[in-house]
């Protein structure tokens, strides 16, 4: 990475308030403006003043106005010829009387109506134009800042804990996605105050991002390397004798699987009760795997050696009260081999230099333990587990600080427990990083005063759990599809036959007679002035005819018929249907947990408001990209 980015990246990490991750949502769509469908729209005002008073005169002063204008000219002539002077006045009157007044006054009454009326509506018009045109600028507007909020509303905000539980437990994950949600969260909380102490079991050394970042920004950051730096750590320093029993019984003790656990545990606990009691000097894994080996009658240090002899006496001088039952021996050699596991290759302690703290009130401290033999590593996860819990037991009630164990699985349900409650009381809060969600681990899922983060996992079987933990809900899905597809084919064939004879006879007889006669008549004479002839002719004529007629037909006719008929049809049908159902399924499918990219994570809690799953994404990267909410705040803005 560029330093210029790196710098970058970290001045957007280190944000005040706690953030897990961070949730991508789409801000709202772009709205509508509730005036979008309020154009103002022009309505044409009634058409031409009430004027029908002013038509109606006109229409009179017209009908009249020929008359009146006649009378007029008639009085203007009479006038002039009795009195010329009177004349023009005469016809000024008659003009006012016949046009002015019925016609003239009316008609301008009419266009000064007409006038004011289109002035008016020319003044409503631009009122019109102008909220129409503001109309369009706020539409405007609205739209505009519709898009600008979309545009520069985050797409990634941060995700917070809405119950603010005193433990969170992180189940599955990759040693990838464990150092992303470590340096997400741990950049917020360092920089909001808070002391981080990193347990790391995991041999992932997932807190070395968050080391980095905390390095580069100048804070403090403190780290021990176990089993290299035990005897910086000093387990045993502080502590009264009985309390280094206890300690190392119960680390030692989670190693034991007997169906006598009780009983062996007591029997440890005695065993190492008497070895820390005999030490004179501050005890070591060496000098304890060496008061053991006294106690099994095995010592052979000499003078050299790790006791000294008043040590070895004291030692000596128990053996007898401890007793050399099997089951004495048996827990003998089982501490003594377990123990010499740390004391074989031990650093002397410095006595005067201080004892390094694994708590410290600010900053980063980092306690990474790793070891190529399996037992060893056991043995030291547990011895370093009980310290921690000790100084937990022991802390004061205002350390606000976070601890957080990566790789808890073998530690056991009851370490856990304690752990839970000791921090609960002391006000510390955990969070616990899980390989896998198995066996007893299923119990830690749900505790109450505890949320859960549900990274990618490859078990099925845990998968399946973790979904089953998230929970299920009411869906309307679509639950069948139907498609027919049919071809109907019909062929059909018909004949038919048919014929007719028929004879016809005929006879018919018609007959005519016709009888006629006409009359003539003429009368003529000349023509002229007073002249007059009459000549008469007249004639008369007759005739008649008469005809008969008959007939008689014969008609005989046959017919024969025959017709072929061939059908055919062809038909297509299709049918497509869908069927939706309600069901009751799981929220998170397991195979979605199984195919989780490795910082992504499913966060559940029992909020105020109900059950909260969210889906959320640990990449410290997102830090960088364009959009992204520095604060829940800002987000909700």
């Amino acid at each position: 990475m560029e330093p210029e980015t790196k710098t970058a990246l970290i001045d957007r990490l280190f944000t005040p308030g706690e953030r897990w991750g961070w949730e991508h949502r789409e801000p709202a769509p772009i709205g509508r403006s509730p005036e979008a469908d309020l154009e103002p729209v022009w309505i044409e005002p009634p058409i031409g003043p009430d004027v029908a008073h002013w038509e109606h005169r006109l229409a009179a002063g017209q009908a009249r106005m020929v008359k009146r204008i006649a009378i007029t000219a008639f009085a203007w002539l009479i006038t002039l010829m009795v009195e010329p002077i009177l004349a023009p006045p005469v016809a000024a009157i008659g003009a006012v009387l016949s046009y002015v007044l019925p016609v003239a006054r009316p008609r301008r009454k009419i266009k000064a109506a007409w006038a004011a009326a289109m002035a008016e509506r020319e003044a409503q018009y631009h009122e019109f134009l102008r909220e129409h045109q503001q109309w369009h600028w706020r539409v405007a507007a609205f739209d505009e800042g519709e898009r600008l909020r979309w545009a520069g509303s985050p797409r990634w905000h941060p995700i917070q804990l809405d119950a603010e539980p005193s433990r969170v437990d992180v189940f599955g994950g990759t040693g990838d996605g464990w150092a992303s949600l470590l340096a997400t969260l741990g950049s917020s909380l360092i920089e909001s105050g808070a002391g981080i102490t990193v347990l790391d079991l995991s041999e992932r050394y997932v807190a070395g991002g968050l080391a980095d970042f905390v390095a580069v920004r100048g804070g403090r950051v403190a780290q021990l390397w176990l089993p290299a730096d035990l005897a910086a750590l000093n387990v045993f320093a502080g502590l009264a004798p009985e309390e280094t029993a206890d300690l190392l019984a119960q680390a030692v003790s989670t190693l034991q699987y007997t169906e006598q656990r009780a009983d062996v545990r007591t029997l440890t606990v005695d065993l190492l009760d008497t070895v820390a009691g005999a030490l004179v000097e501050a005890p070591t894994f060496a000098r304890l795997t060496a008061g053991l080996d006294v106690l099994r009658r095995t010592y052979d240090g000499g003078p050299d050696g790790p006791l000294t002899a008043a040590e070895i006496s004291a030692l000596t001088a128990r053996v007898d009260l401890l007793g050399q039952s099997e089951r004495t021996q048996q827990t003998l050699q089982h501490l003594s081999s377990t123990l010499n596991l740390l004391g074989k290759d031990e650093q002397p302690v410095d006595p005067d230099a201080d004892p390094a703290s694994i708590w410290l009130p600010r900053g980063l401290t980092i306690v990474t333990t790793s070891s190529l033999r399996v037992r060893r590593k056991e043995i030291l996860d547990r011895v370093v587990f009980q310290r921690l819990l000790r100084d937990i037991r022991h802390q004061r009630a205002d350390r606000d600080g976070i601890l957080v164990v990566a790789g808890a699985d073998h530690l056991g349900l009851d370490s856990i427990e304690s752990l839970t409650q000791e921090a609960r009381r002391s006000g510390v809060r955990l969070v616990l990083l899980f390989e896998r969600l198995r066996n007893e681990l299923k119990e830690v899922l749900g505790s109450s005063d505890s949320a859960a983060i549900v990274m990618r996992m490859g078990n099925a079987q845990d998968a399946a759990a973790a979904a089953e933990f998230i929970g299920r809900e009411h869906k309307v899905v679509l639950s069948q599809l139907t498609e027919q597809i049919g071809k109907t084919f019909t062929t059909g064939t018909a004949r038919s036959t048919g014929g007719s004879d028929g004879t016809s006879t005929g006879t018919g007889r018609s007959a005519s007679s016709t009888t006629g006669w006409s009359t003539n008549s003429a009368r003529s004479g000349p023509t002229g002035l007073f002249a007059w002839a009459d000549n008469r002719s007249s004639g008369r004529g007759t005739s008649g005819s008469s005809s008969v007629s008959e007939s008689e037909s014969f008609t005989e006719s046959r017919s024969r018929s025959w017709q072929d008929t061939v059908n055919r049809s062809e038909a297509d049908s299709s049918t497509e249907g869908r069927t939706h159902s309600r069901v009751y399924e799981s929220i998170v499918e397991p195979t979605t947990i199984q195919s989780l990219p490795p910082t992504a994570f499913l966060l559940i809690e029992a909020a105020a408001l109900g059950r909260r799953v969210v889906t959320g994404d640990c990449n410290p990267g997102i830090a960088l990209l364009d959009r992204v909410a520095p604060t829940r705040e800002m987000a909700a803005e």
